[in-house]
Order: C-alpha cells, then sequence, then structure tokens
C-alpha cells in the first residue's frame, strides 16, 4: 500500500462529511469519447423550476467503467460495495439542480456513495455540486477528469450550482454512480 493510498484514506475519512476528490483522473482522450457515446445516447430534458433544469439519461449503463469506478471507491473506503443506479447529466447556460430535487429522485435509500465523474471538456469555474446538512456545506468544484467520492447519508442533501451566462457554450458531463 502506497503513502498516496493512505493519504488519500485520511482525507476521505476527515470531517463530518466523508468526501475526497481525486483531480485528472480521466485524460481527454477519454473523455472525448465518452462525451460522444452519452450524446449518441440521448438525454431527457428534466425542468421543474423548484427541483432543477439539466438533461439526464438513467438508462445508459458502461459496466466496464462503473466497475472500474467501483474498485477505486473500495479502495478508499476499504469495504465491498455494489454497483447501483447511475445517471448521466448534462448541463448547460441556466441549467442547476435543487435540494428538493436530490430529496426526491435519490438513486439510492439510505447511506451509500456517491461517485461523481466530471467528463466535461473544460472546467467553467461553476456548476459547483453542494452537499449539506443544513447547517455546514461542503463544496465540490467543477474540475474535468476529476472524480468525487461522497458519503451520503440521510441527513445529506446535494444541490448543483446555477451557470450563468459566463459559460457561453459550455457543457459540463457528469456521471453520478451510487455504490452500495
Amino acid at each position: 500500500m502506497t503513502a498516496d493510498v493512505e493519504l488519500v484514506r485520511a482525507r476521505f475519512r476527515d470531517g463530518r462529511c466523508h468526501h475526497v476528490v481525486l483531480p485528472e483522473l480521466v485524460a481527454e482522450d477519454r473523455a472525448a469519447p465518452m462525451r460522444a457515446y452519452v450524446d449518441e445516447a440521448g438525454f431527457a430534458p428534466f425542468y421543474e423550476p423548484d427541483r432543477g433544469r439539466y438533461e439526464i439519461n438513467g438508462d445508459l449503463a458502461v459496466p466496464e467503467l462503473f466497475e472500474e469506478l467501483r474498485e477505486l471507491a473500495e479502495q478508499i473506503v476499504e469495504h465491498p460495495l455494489q454497483v447501483g443506479p447511475a445517471r448521466w447529466l448534462r448541463l448547460r447556460h441556466r441549467d442547476y439542480s435543487l435540494l428538493k430535487g436530490d430529496a426526491k429522485t435519490r438513486a439510492a435509500e439510505g447511506k451509500h456513495l456517491e461517485v461523481t465523474l466530471d467528463f466535461s471538456s473544460r472546467a467553467t469555474g461553476q456548476a459547483e455540486i453542494v452537499y449539506t446538512d443544513g447547517v455546514e456545506s461542503w463544496a465540490v468544484v467543477q474540475q474535468p477528469g476529476s472524480v468525487a467520492i461522497v458519503e451520503r447519508d440521510t441527513w445529506m442533501y446535494r444541490y448543483e450550482r446555477y451557470l450563468d451566462h459566463r459559460v457561453a457554450d459550455g457543457v459540463i458531463y457528469r456521471l453520478r454512480l451510487a455504490l452500495l
């Protein structure tokens, strides 16, 4: 076991919200074909003003990628996990996701891990994912190629900040995978 893995494990366990962001895990030469693949598979628009606005695909399965993310998460949390539901998201100018949306459409009930892979082509400086217990908040900055691993408990909710005009034609691609 390397010191790097131990450091990542310590960062994950630190604090009330157990989470870690691993930057630059997916290179652009792998991310670009992924974007093309999910674009080809298609997205359904979601828009309920009090819950969110974005595009989603909850049907697409890529078992090899899901297993790769599961194995990565297992190394960090040090216990076996099973692949749960996956959602592919595409966000653009004017898109967002609110706490109410998370409360109504959780991928898994109870305590579980949420792994978010950002395979966007560029950073936007927006669309942070914010996890909160209603008092304290933890933000995950949008970083292409990064993987965020967050332990979701029943008291923790998530929202994604609004993408304003400064993103121009930027598009954010995310895979959100529940691990049980």
